[in-house]
């Protein structure tokens, strides 16, 4: 199963691959759906492909937009632009880019997930349109998936294995558009449907009221995340071609580390208890929404209770915040570009691309690029801690907030 990681800038590409994904997906300056991301010239493009080729990795082009006129006009010159860089596959999310990249490249192509692919005879008539691989719609549960699988062999199928959700079906949401006259279906989404809301009641006027959820308010449309960590033993083993991790706007580190996560998982024998245990305590170290399995499970009449990783992701564990990127190792120091603020007594781990590298100091020093001596680090400047056996290359740094005992 190929792990596809978001690449939402050249760094990212980096970390993705280094971290052990098999393919990113990025975008142009043009016509994909996070245009908010760094994104990537056409000169980005370039280097961007010829990188992950030369690792031996793929590299996905979104073009996923949903097209208007206007797009459609301007989008062949920019298909020809595009056809000097060598794409692994050009994801499209509607019929009228579907046949442009048709007449104008010769890449492989690939359906969106936008395009809400929710059965086998919608698959069959993708494939007669030339597709090659049909990025299912969220909503399809994992015995769906199986079904259009043995419907349409010859189709490679991809799902979405971990990320932000959204609270319309397959991202088909006005919301933004009608609110920031920033469209979600161009790329523009400020999800509003993340924002604290209140009720009122007509004839309360001025009264506002919260309904309880957290300390920071309740968010009514707001989904839980994705995370389908105990569920790769079935997706390895079902036939299914690709699994990819959402997040295109979320850090270096993100991307990382859930890239490094799947890619462990991916071989991981179920029975290997100790092992999944520590991968559901390492996706538990970035920043997330509650995590839940979306529609896998939904109208499966099948017990996969054996089939599925022994852990659980509701239970507490510790919480980690990343602090910055490793710059150099020298003369027994590590130096890193400081994000968050370390402070003496911290708990520190360093972590690299294969998880047996990964080093946990408690911070009894702190230099500055002077030499000084300090009790703690301030963010976007460069520090070192004195940590003898680390290396630099790819290392990212992370602090333990606080313990679950």
């Amino acid at each position: 199963m190929e792990i596809v990681a978001p690449a939402g800038n050249f760094e990212k590409l980096q970390y993705a691959l280094a971290y052990h994904a098999d393919a990113v997906y990025l975008a142009g300056q043009n016509y994909g759906l996070r245009a908010f991301a760094g994104n990537f010239s056409l000169t980005e493009l370039k280097a961007a492909t010829d990188y992950a080729h030369a690792l031996g990795k793929r590299v996905f082009l979104t073009l996923n937009i949903f097209s208007r006129n206007k797009d459609i006009h301007e989008l062949p010159d920019y298909l020809q632009e595009l056809n000097s860089i060598d794409f692994d596959a050009i994801i499209v999310s509607e019929p009228g880019a579907l046949s442009l990249v048709k007449q104008y490249t010769k890449f492989p192509i690939h359906l969106s997930t936008q395009a809400n692919t929710t059965n086998w005879q919608a698959v069959s008539f993708w494939q007669e349109m030339g597709v090659s691989r049909v990025i299912l719609a969220r909503e399809v549960s994992y015995s769906e998936a199986l079904e259009i699988k043995s419907k349409v062999p010859e189709m490679q199928l991809e799902v979405f294995i971990h990320g932000a959700m959204c609270m319309a079906w397959s991202g088909r949401c006005l919301m933004s558009a009608l609110l920031n006259d920033r469209s979600a279906n161009l790329g523009q989404c400020t999800h509003p449907c993340r924002w604290e809301w209140n009720l009122t009641e007509p004839t309360r006027a001025g009264q506002v009221f919260s309904l309880e959820q957290d300390e920071r308010g309740s968010y009514l449309m707001h989904s839980k995340d994705l995370c389908l960590l105990k569920e790769m033993p079935l997706l390895t083993a079902s036939g299914i071609a690709a699994g990819k991790i959402e997040g295109r706007m979320k850090s270096t580190y993100y991307t990382a580390l859930i890239s490094r996560i799947y890619h462990s998982a991916k071989t991981l024998p179920v029975k290997e208890a100790t092992d999944w245990q520590q991968l559901a305590a390492e996706v538990n170290k970035v920043n997330h929404r509650p995590y839940f399995s979306g529609f896998f499970y939904a109208e499966d009449s099948v017990n996969y209770a054996q089939q599925i990783a022994p852990i659980s992701l509701d239970e507490n564990y510790d919480e980690w915040q990343y602090c910055g990127k490793v710059t150099r190792a020298e003369n027994g120091l590590l130096w890193f570009d400081c994000l968050s603020k370390i402070e003496l007594g911290d708990q520190v781990q360093i972590i690299y691309p294969d998880r047996t590298d990964d080093i946990t100091v408690t911070v009894n020093q702190i230099y500055d690029d002077e030499s000084n001596s300090l009790s703690m680090t301030k963010p976007n400047r460069s520090f070192a801690l004195p940590i003898a056996t680390a290396k630099a290359e790819w290392g990212l740094v992370r602090k333990c907030l606080y313990h679950i005992l």
